[in-house]
This record gives structure tokens, sequence and C-alpha cells, in this order.
């Protein structure tokens, strides 16, 4: 996603409906009680790169799956995911879960029931996650870490930092994602966001930082 630069003022007027909506989230969320515990975050170098689109959610320890197989009601339950990240379903045996999306742990329900019943038709969702969190630092109103019932984008968790103090730099947001021992770096643009010029918002991983210069 390219940053866009700021058009002249007598050339494109700002599109109200995002901005509308961008504001009341701030707003109403930013003084929701959400369970913040501050902590330090460690920011270090990295290369920068435009924030991307949504990325499916991944499981993580303690998450709550609904697992329903089509004519097979002693088959459909919910499940956690063990603090090993395994699930273990009847027929199926240990199954990793942990990073996987609900659209790979379905595929393999599906494969290994497939084994013993015909024609199986598996369908899991997410009943609760408590593996989300997600971190919010530098110039906002409440630094720290969230932990969170399900997934939120870039705008939703500077909301419930209460958004930016005078000094944020709106327009370069950093997204910090660390995975299989590497750290990427993503820009994100709030103003531009809030234009309607910068394409969708950026959905979150467990574990993610933003950092508001």
């Amino acid at each position: 996603m390219k940053t866009p630069s700021m058009p002249h003022a007598s050339t494109r007027r700002t599109r109200p409906g995002r901005a509308f909506s961008a504001i009341a989230l701030l707003a109403a969320l930013g003084c929701a009680p959400w369970p913040v515990v501050v902590q330090a975050a460690n920011a270090n170098a990295g290369s920068a790169a435009p924030a991307s689109s949504a990325a499916p959610f991944r499981l993580g320890p303690g998450d709550v799956l609904s697992v329903t197989v089509w004519r097979q009601p002693e088959l459909s339950m919910q499940l956690p995911v063990a603090p090993d990240g395994s699930l273990r379903y009847p027929l199926a045996g240990h199954i990793d879960a942990q990073g996987r999306t609900l659209a790979e742990v379905e595929a393999e329900l599906t494969q290994k029931l497939g084994e013993q019943i015909r024609e199986a038709v598996v369908t899991v969702s997410l009943v609760q996650t408590h593996s989300y969190r997600v971190y919010v630092v530098g110039e906002v109103l409440r630094p720290g870490e969230f932990q969170l019932p399900g997934p939120v984008s870039v705008v939703q968790a500077i909301a419930m930092a209460n958004s930016f103090t005078p000094f944020a730099k709106r327009d370069r947001l950093l997204v910090v994602r660390r995975k299989n021992g590497q750290e990427t770096r993503q820009i994100f643009d709030f103003n531009a966001y809030v234009r309607d010029d910068a394409g969708q918002d950026l959905i979150l991983e467990p574990g993610d930082t933003i950092i508001v210069q």
C-alpha cells in the first residue's frame, strides 16, 4: 500500500463517512474499560514497509473452538486449545492448532475424519479467544498491553489507547510484527485512512505492537 501524498485543499474534499466513523470510534472506544497492563516495548530497528491488508486470525493457547460435524451430533463440541497449542479431538487425535488459522484446522479435521466418516463435512469456528494481545506504545494517552476477546484493527487499537497525544505523527504509525523469530515493520497512515484514500484498515495479529512516534 502506498502512502498517499496530501492533496491540495482546492482539489480534494474529505469524505465525511469514514472520517465520521473513525472519530466516533475514537470517542466511543477510547474510554471503554478494556483490561490494560502498561509495559515498555522493545522497538528494535527494522525495515519499514506499507501496511498490507487484513491477515487471518491465528490461534493460540486458551482459545476455544466450536467443531460441528454434519449429521454427527456426537462429534459436535467445543474444545479449548491446550497450553502446548494442541487440540485433542475424537477420531482425529492430536492436532497442532497454535499459529494456524481456523481454515487450516478445519481442513486437517476434515481430512482425518474423512478417513473414518464418509463425506465428512466439518465446520470450525472461534467461540472465545484468550491468546489475543496487542500493544500500543508512544504518543497515545493510554499506552500499554490490551488483552482482547477477538481481533481488532489499528484504528480500534488507537481508540482503546484513548487516541493520540498532540505530538503524535499520525501519518507514520509503525505496526511491528514478530513471527518465526523475524520482525517486520509496516507503516499505517491514519490520516490517509480517515480521508478515505488509504484502502482498508489493518487487522492486527496477536502480539503486534503499534508504535506512535
